[in-house]
């Protein structure tokens, strides 16, 4: 039960086969100017078995994929570490040297946002789908919203976090979804406003449906959407811009406006296998507008958005 509450730790082992594991930090500065993300992991697809640092910055927009040793990756005290880098809850410590980047340096976390519900039928963002064993792709909510502070070194140049955003989600499995739709957001103009989605194709059972899960965090109170609580996706629209999506649940109704900005390939894994590629951007806005009955109870719009949509 203690894994199924806390997404962060590992839920597999590297000696899982055609499995995947990877943890995601993405982190905004104050100025708004830069983001980056790291994504660390393993696959252990018998064809390439390996542990990795994904990187993906702004300003240039540009991603980096470096492979270890599959054995690389260890579970240590408190966090994981992958040769001389280092991830857990309220560190990250980063020492990489590769033709595509150089980085090093290190960030501090505290004050994460946490998921507000844990009961046996929504241990988690996966609400009950999380007992269902070996699902194609699972997902995991560890910090909605968090500081940030510390320094990195990125070819040469500093970037300094003081008092920043950060965010932390991790996927496992087998494959990515051949069809879904991602979206993060916690820079509003309300700063306790933080915001999550996911929609997804799901085989379960020689079927499949459309899965959805999303958490929007306001000072006042959260709202889940999500396929175990009566929400659907009512809406997809898309625009020269991006696109908009309607969530209907009960009597509520959540606008979501995307304006996508520019993307760039993220490795992503097929049956165990990092082989495949996704587009991701860092720097999209989501407009957020959420009725009741007919009524505008929420309207806010988040910069800095990580944003993926494939197959839609």
């Amino acid at each position: 039960m203690n894994k199924i509450i806390n997404p962060f730790i590992e839920q597999g082992t590297i000696t899982k086969k055609n499995y995947f594991e990877g943890w995601y930090f993405k982190q905004v500065n104050q100025e708004l100017d830069k983001t980056i993300s790291f994504i660390f992991g393993y696959s252990t697809n018998p064809k390439n078995p390996h542990s990795f640092i994904q990187v993906i910055k702004t300003h240039p927009l540009q991603t980096s994929y470096i492979s270890f040793p599959l054995e690389s990756f260890k579970s240590v005290r408190d966090g994981y570490q992958i040769e001389k880098c280092f991830f857990s809850l309220n560190k990250l410590e980063i020492h990489i040297e590769d033709d595509s980047i150089q980085c090093h340096g290190s960030l501090n976390f505290s004050n994460q946002l946490e998921l507000s519900s844990h009961n046996p039928y929504m241990p988690n963002i996966m609400g009950p789908f999380t007992y269902i064993p070996n699902m194609e792709c699972n997902h995991g909510v560890v910090s909605m919203s968090h500081s940030v502070n510390g320094n990195l070194t990125i070819n040469d140049e500093v970037w300094n976090f003081k008092q920043d955003k950060g965010y932390i989600e991790k996927d496992w499995g087998t494959s990515f979804p051949k069809r879904y739709i991602w979206i993060q957001g916690n820079h509003f103009s309300d700063n306790t406003t933080s915001f999550m989605l996911s929609i997804a194709h799901i085989p379960f059972l020689g079927f499949s449906f459309e899965g959805l899960i999303a958490q929007l965090n306001t000072n006042k109170r959260s709202y889940r959407f999500a396929t175990y609580t009566g929400s659907y996706k009512s809406q997809l629209i898309k625009n020269n811009h991006g696109f908009i999506l309607i969530i209907k649940r009960g009597f509520y109704r959540l606008i979501v406006d995307v304006i996508m900005d520019d993307r760039i390939d993220l490795v992503s894994p097929k049956n165990g296998l990092m082989q495949n590629t996704i587009k991701e951007g860092l720097g999209g806005n989501v407009k957020l507008s959420l009725y009741h009955f007919n009524h505008l109870i929420l309207e806010d719009t988040s910069t800095n958005c990580g944003i993926e949509i494939e197959g839609y």
